[in-house]
Parts: C-alpha cells; structure tokens; sequence
C-alpha cells in the first residue's frame, strides 16, 4: 500500500498471497479467527465491505452465509489471485479496485466494514485517516491486527502493539468491544499460551 509505513523487506502483497489457499489452510484461516468472524456475524449485516481483502477467505465464508460481499485492495494482481480463489471456492464477492483512504462508496453504503491484517502496517496518523474514511462508508467497524504476542513479522513492516497501545490509538472512537484473541500454543514449553491478535469493534457516534 503505497501510504504503510516503510517495509523492510521487498516482498509484494501479490507475492505474498501468491499460494492459492487448499481447503485445510481455508479451514485453519477461518478456525484461528473465529472470535472475529463471530463479532461480525452477531450484528447480522446484510451489505459487508472487506478493505485490504489479502487472500479473500473471510469474505468467501461471509458470502457464504448469504452476505452481499464487496472486497476492495489496491493491488491489480492481488485482484486478479482473488478471482482465481473466489472461482475455486464458488462463492459470490463483488472485487473491486480502490484505495483504502478514497473509498469509492457513499456514506453509508454498507451495514458493516471489516478487515484482518490491515491496521499494523500504518502509523497512528494514517490509521486515524483509514478509521474516519471507513466510518464514513459503514456506521460499523471491526478489525483485528496481529498484537505483540504473534511470535513474527509477516510482510516486514508490522507494528506489533499491545491491546493498551491499541486501546490508546482508538481513545477518541466509539469502542463497544475490545479484546485480544486466538490462543496459541507455542513450541518451547516453558512458553506460555498467549492470544496473538486483537480486535476491536467501533460504532460511528
């Protein structure tokens, strides 16, 4: 995204989601993030919007549950491997290109905006900017992130925060709910269980 904050590695959104997803990894995706994709089903949206679609799985289980699903990102190749999956796994989403700061969408076009995975890669400012656009769009928002417990930076440039720096970033907002989520295991055993994202959900006041 050309407005995240510097990566530190060369990789592309496209190269990253190159490998399309099998049923076992589609199936693992949707288990490690139930709790989010609970907070999204409990407000029974009808119009869902996904902002920074990655992989699109999300969306596909969405649509599957008879949501109409729109998915947007700014990566033209990244679109172009959604299609590909979306065919793979039947499913019915609307793709389109757009930029996360200028969503082509009027105020209140969709009953909710949701993504996974998008916030950790801006600054506090950006963010600020990417809340205020999205709360324009859907009177709710929820997201989740990866937190300071997820044991690796991904893309490169993560900004791994604890729930209070979340917490703090979103002082201004109307937060309904909050909490971090996805207990792991890790390998060494003298490692604790640690939930590794967070997620909150905001109400436009």
């Amino acid at each position: 995204m050309d407005q995240a904050i510097k990566q530190t590695n060369q990789n592309s959104w496209s190269e990253y989601y190159k490998t399309i997803p099998d049923l076992e990894m589609f199936i693992g995706n949707l288990y490690g993030h139930k709790e989010f994709l609970s907070q999204i089903v409990s407000f029974k949206p009808k119009r869902v919007l996904e902002v920074g679609s990655g992989s699109a799985l999300m969306s596909i289980f969405l649509s599957y549950l008879g949501m109409n699903v729109t998915a947007v990102d700014n990566d033209k190749k990244l679109l172009a491997s959604q299609k590909e999956i979306i065919t793979l796994y039947n499913a019915k989403i609307k793709l389109k290109y757009a930029d996360a700061f200028n969503l082509p969408f009027k105020k209140n076009e969709f009953d909710i905006i949701f993504h996974q995975g998008l916030f950790e890669h801006f600054s506090d400012d950006k963010i600020i900017e990417l809340l205020d656009e999205q709360l324009r769009v859907a009177p709710i928002m929820v997201f989740s992130v990866p937190n300071k417990f997820y044991p690796k930076k991904d893309f490169g440039n993560e900004r791994l925060l604890s729930k209070n720096e979340w917490d703090k970033i979103l002082k201004n907002y109307n937060v309904i709910f909050s909490r971090n989520y996805s207990k792991k295991i890790f390998p060494k055993i003298h490692l604790p269980r640690a939930e590794t994202q967070y997620m909150a959900v905001i109400k436009r006041k």
